[in-house]
């Protein structure tokens, strides 16, 4: 019996595992090469200040922060009338040309503070602690006011990058989507070509009226030189 009890304890361990950061379950679980299991967000905290683990030291990938290791693909929570905040409201965070969605916990924090009518929280962000100005809508590191960005409070089913920095599936088609569709240079029109633009032969060849045209001028000029010796020589005489 004590032996199933331990089975299943460390189940429940693997599929919702305590992040030794935090001190909390793990969300969006992400496990470094050398085994060990924190929050996303949190492995992105100490990986941005010293590139090591947390608990063993070893050091962390360059490229693992982009390429994650997931036990749990985030999904974005499309939530029915029943479910989320006020029937279907998430919180977002500015990025590069476009949102991020909050995690769940940082979410439920900012809705809880929100709706306490509260102007500002604190909040533990990768590693950083952030103040959240619901007045103006930003979230502003607390050491660096500079480093500060947009906050929005909108329905979950906006277009979005992804959630706390991880790409989801949904954004990831929208994206390749975006790139698969052809470039306004392709679907431009051609540009129109002013009436008064000299235009050059389709050939080497001039056309017929062109040939023609050219014929008449010089006819024309060589009738004015006739004119003009013909007067010359009429004021001579």
């Amino acid at each position: 019996m004590a032996e199933a009890l331990s089975k299943k304890e460390f189940s429940q361990e693997l599929n919702n595992p305590e992040c030794a950061v935090c001190l909390q379950p793990c969300v969006h679980p992400a496990q470094l090469p050398c085994g060990h299991i924190f929050c996303y967000l949190c492995v992105k905290g100490f990986a941005n200040q010293n590139k090591r683990c947390a608990m063993c030291r070893q050091e962390i990938p360059i490229d693992f922060i982009e390429q994650p290791r997931l036990l749990q693909i985030p999904q974005p929570l499309e939530y029915s009338e029943t479910e989320g905040f006020d029937g279907g409201y998430q919180w977002f965070y500015e990025g590069r040309n476009g949102w991020w969605q909050y995690d769940e916990r940082t979410s439920k924090e900012l809705e809880n503070s929100y709706k306490n009518g509260d102007k500002t929280i604190e909040l533990l962000i990768a590693g950083f602690l952030y103040v959240v100005d619901f007045e103006n809508m930003l979230q502003l590191r607390r050491n660096d006011p500079s480093r500060r960005r947009q906050i929005k409070r909108d329905v979950s089913t906006i277009v979005k990058k992804g959630i706390a920095g991880i790409r989801t599936n949904s954004s990831l088609e929208s994206q390749a989507v975006l790139s698969s569709s052809p470039t306004n240079e392709e679907n431009s029109p051609l540009p129109i070509t002013p009436s008064n633009t000299p235009q050059s032969p389709t050939s080497g060849r001039e056309s017929p009226n062109q040939q023609n045209d050219l014929e008449a001028t010089i006819e024309s000029i060589q009738n004015l030189r006739i004119d003009t010796g013909d007067s010359i020589q009429n004021t001579k005489y």
